[in-house]
């Protein structure tokens, strides 16, 4: 008899035991406890390219007629063109962004932090739940928009950040109208952003000149610390344009246009200069 009530109590501690460590990876509402802390999200500038660094003519000179003469200007229209394609189409997706990074997660279960908020758009409320997932490389991420009677958790972007945040990638949509893919975004930084590139690559399916990109980058180079590749696949032509963040000089490469394959510089002053 002994013996018995010794096995049964023994049996009873051991599920005691393994109850106890099962719960213990559980909170009160049946969602896991997170082993790690809620994962932080990559920048803005990993996300939203600066078209506003490129220097502006100090004297308010208009940009009239490039083919005069003016590099600089020459170059300037070729990232206002790609500023205004993108402008319009990331209004939404750009706010949501921005305004994810001043929220606090919740963990959600199965290694998930989400992010849940509201924002306006031009006075216009929208819903977002901005999803991370931790993997082993690093976090997947997911924003889910809404708009009250007219959408609802539609992913509008997904990507992906190593588990330093110095490099990763983005896939956005166009939106719930047309409901297809608009760019892919790649990018990469140092911790102190002294160092950072991000691209914008048109993966639009109905799209003639899908593949083509624009390529921005600052770095610790000399003379040129700041970059901007623009690829018209359409052309196969690619424009490489560099310059100096401090000074405003620099450079331009644009076969098409100039038709050699030599660089066209400009000065402080953004007036043409031998190179």
């Amino acid at each position: 008899m002994m013996n018995n009530r010794l096995i049964t109590t023994n049996r009873l501690l051991a599920y005691l035991i393994a109850f106890s460590l099962i719960c213990t990876s559980c909170s009160d509402d049946g969602v896991d406890t997170p082993s790690e802390p809620a994962p932080e999200i990559p920048p803005i500038t990993t996300f939203e390219m600066d078209f506003e660094s490129f220097p502006e003519d100090p004297g308010g000179r208009q940009i009239l007629d490039p083919k005069a003469g003016a590099r600089w200007a020459q170059a300037r229209i070729g990232i206002a063109v790609w500023n205004t394609l993108i402008g319009v189409a990331t209004i939404v997706p750009v706010a949501a962004f921005k305004a994810s990074i001043a929220q606090s997660p919740e963990f959600i279960g199965d290694n998930t932090w989400q992010w849940t908020f509201d924002f306006d758009v031009a006075g216009i409320a929208h819903q977002a739940k901005l999803r991370g997932t931790l993997v082993s490389d690093g976090v997947d991420w997911s924003m889910l928009l809404s708009k009250e009677g007219e959408f609802t958790d539609y992913k509008w972007y997904a990507g992906h950040a190593n588990a330093t945040r110095t490099e990763g990638s983005w896939t956005l949509n166009f939106g719930p109208e047309q409901d297809k893919p608009f760019l892919q975004i790649d990018w990469s930084r140092n911790t102190d952003n002294t160092v950072a590139e991000v691209r914008y690559t048109s993966i639009d399916p109905d799209n003639v000149g899908i593949g083509s990109y624009i390529h921005f980058g600052i770095n610790e180079e000399t003379p040129y610390n700041a970059f901007y590749d623009i690829f018209d696949k359409t052309n196969d032509n690619l424009v490489e344009i560099e310059w100096n963040r401090e000074t405003n000089e620099g450079r331009i490469k644009n076969p098409r246009f100039f038709e050699d394959e030599n660089y066209h510089c400009w000065d402080s002053d953004l007036e043409n200069v031998d190179c």
